[in-house]
């Protein structure tokens, strides 16, 4: 039997199932009864079927982990989770309306969808700041309630997010899980992934929900991962003539195949595509996003393209670049945070180092032809990356393998090696670790140095009992202060001359469950570390 069958008034697990709300390859999903609440639930049962799968089950615990310790109102939340008669199962919470893929080939009022995606990006920004990217972004997970203003967009599925830096496997081997008509490109040649690639894929819901279409249409999926991977940004203005050609520009800035061109945060890619709607409404004064796309075609199609630089103002803080040629856009650069056209000797160079265009039609080739033979989509990114992937400036130095240490401590320790962290602390990845006899090996830590010459150690284990036991060995706990769902106990080293003053463990956080904390502050007595950096210390 696929799936799992209840017949409504079933009680499973003390819910009682109301009706069936939907079914997908995982799971399914129901509507029901809190045992104890006066509320209803969504309540989602993995597959019986699969619960041998390590890999699938790995899947459905990290979506119930990851959603419970995500507390925005514009990201469902996770109530309870748990195994009934051999069933995982998760309740959620339940959003009446619908999602936003009902919309398909159905072009939404410009103003609403840009809407949906404004609400959209500032649940990933939420998640991005707690270093969880959601990875399947597209109309279908972004849950739609109706309300006296509006739509209220709620995201779901956090089923194969995981935290940036984080190697743990949790796709079948072989298999894609993010929609393809969705996935970015380095999503799609399996290049590491950060905070823009949701961007992307946000982008993409935003084509689709004004004009009703994906951007990249195609039966074939090999033809579509070869969209993606080099075919320039659709224009939506294109397919809905009503549209401002200034959305063209900021969809196609989002949707860059080189994620440092994109913006810098989802919010900021939404404040520029409500900044175009703007544009419009300036350009043609007394014409309003208030019917459906047939009601204001001709009326709203711009008669020119909008200036390159859009400057801002205090109703519109923000800057909307546009191309004056969308097929042959002119480069640019950047200079204090201004974007301005590059010189023609620059442009010259920059031409010369770009790939011949000989070796990406070849390119091209390969990639359909490695599909039709199934190499797969992963596979074929290596083609990408050797022949198409133009020269650039490398990015700024991450922490790698060591993303999971700072993916824990997002306040404490910064995005990568060159920033400053907490107190203005400098970090680095230590080289190389030394366990004393009888320790649990810990995988990997960073350590951080202030101008007080305070030395933080995040040390990651490779799982909470290692840490406890680690913890449990060498101090006495001290204190505790509750946080934001979570509660942070400060230890006392037992021996007076241990290398550290305080050691610090916080409980009830998913991202950093596996690490400790420990502290040395030179000339400081615990008391003083507890009192003037584990008290004030934001974790």
């Amino acid at each position: 039997m696929h799936g799992v069958e209840f017949e409504a008034g079933t009680v499973f697990a003390g819910y009682r199932i109301d009706r069936l709300l939907g079914r997908g390859g995982m799971g399914t999903v129901y509507l029901a009864a809190h045992p104890r609440l006066p509320r209803r639930v969504a309540l989602k049962l993995l597959n019986r079927e699969l619960s041998s799968d390590h890999e699938v089950r790995g899947r459905f615990e990290r979506e119930a982990d990851v959603s419970a310790h995500l507390d925005h109102p514009a990201i469902v939340s996770v109530l309870d989770r748990g195994v009934e008669d051999g069933l995982m199962w998760i309740s959620m919470q339940y959003v009446d309306g619908t999602d936003a893929s009902v919309f398909r080939r159905e072009p939404l009022n410009p103003a609403r969808a840009v809407s949906i995606i404004a609400q959209t990006a500032e649940a990933l920004d939420y998640a991005h700041d707690r270093g969880v990217l959601h990875r399947d972004v597209k109309p279908a997970n972004i849950l739609l309630a109706p309300t006296r203003s509006g739509d209220r967009a709620v995201l779901t599925d956090f089923g194969i997010a995981r935290l940036r830096g984080d190697a743990r496997q949790l796709t079948r081997t072989g298999a894609f899980l993010a929609t393809l008509a969705y996935a970015s490109p380095e999503q799609l040649s399996g290049a590491p992934v950060d905070h823009r690639s949701d961007q992307y894929s946000l982008a993409c819901t935003l084509f689709t929900l004004l004009t009703g279409e994906s951007p990249f249409p195609a039966d074939n999926p090999g033809a579509v991962v070869a969209a993606h991977l080099t075919k320039p940004v659709p224009r939506a203005s294109a397919v809905i003539n009503a549209l401002p050609s200034a959305i063209d520009g900021v969809i196609a800035r989002a949707m860059a195949k080189d994620p440092a061109e994109r913006f810098d945060s989802c919010e900021e890619f939404a404040r520029a595509a409500m900044a175009a709607l703007t544009v419009a409404n300036v350009e043609r004064p007394g014409v309003e996003f208030g019917g459906a796309a047939s009601g204001f075609a001709e009326a709203l199609r711009p008669s020119a393209q909008a200036p390159a630089n859009f400057e801002a103002s205090a109703s519109n803080p923000t800057l909307v670049s546009s191309p004056s040629s969308y097929s042959a856009p002119r480069p640019v650069t950047h200079d204090g945070g201004r974007r301005v056209p590059l010189g023609r000797e620059q442009a010259e160079q920059r031409s010369q180092r770009a790939v011949s265009s000989r070796w990406r039609v070849l390119a091209v080739s390969l990639l359909v032809l490695a599909m039709v033979a199934g190499v797969g989509v992963v596979g074929v990114g290596a083609i990408y990356w050797k022949f198409l992937r133009p020269n650039r400036v490398p990015p700024p130095p991450t922490w790698g393998a060591h993303g999971s240490v700072a993916a824990g401590f997002t306040d404490l320790i910064p995005s990568g090696p060159t920033g400053r962290g907490w107190r203005g602390a400098s970090c680095s990845a230590t080289p190389s670790l030394v366990v004393l006899p009888g320790d649990p090996a810990p995988l990997r830590q960073i350590t951080c140095t202030d101008a007080d010459g305070l030395v933080a150690w995040y040390t990651e284990f490779p799982n909470a009992a290692d840490a406890d036991a680690y913890l449990l060995r060498h101090t006495t706990e001290d204190s505790t202060r509750e946080l934001h769902h979570t509660s942070l106990a400060a230890y006392r080293p037992r021996d007076p001359a241990a290398p550290f003053t305080l050691a610090a463990r916080e409980r009830g956080n998913v991202f950093s469950e596996d690490s400790v904390v420990e502290v040395a502050w030179p000339g400081r007595s615990f008391e003083e570390t507890r009192d003037n950096w584990w008290q004030l210390a934001p974790f």
